[in-house]
């Protein structure tokens, strides 16, 4: 397992431990890949209304959140709150601006700083 994909796993672990913030995303179904800029590095996840799904995706992504690794790796783990490193341009995201917003209000709210 990658760092990139344990960190995933912080990350969908604490998600899941709140179960009313996974009931206030229903209808929510994106498919997410997370980019490492300075490795090759590529986790993607799914969501079925709200609710992550762990099998492989070959789907391509409805958003795509880019920054390097290490990055990447602290916002998962819930180290760093991703608004500060988008801000500065650090962390980039592709797609829907809905599913950024419904994202970045998850990592909110998960993060405790």
């Amino acid at each position: 397992m990658s760092d990139l994909q344990a960190a995933l796993s912080v990350f969908l672990d604490a998600y899941l431990a709140r179960p009313e913030l996974v009931s206030r995303q229903r209808g929510w179904s994106p498919t997410i890949a997370l980019r490492a800029t300075d490795t090759p590095s590529v986790v993607t996840v799914r969501f079925v209304d709200g609710r992550p799904q762990v099998e492989r995706v070959e789907e391509s992504p409805t958003l795509v959140v880019s920054s390097d690794e290490r990055m990447l790796c602290d916002v998962l783990r819930l180290v760093r709150s991703p608004n500060e490193p988008y801000l500065f341009g650090e962390l980039t995201v592709q797609g829907r601006e809905a599913d950024f917003v419904r994202l970045d209000y998850i990592a909110t709210e998960l993060c405790p700083s």
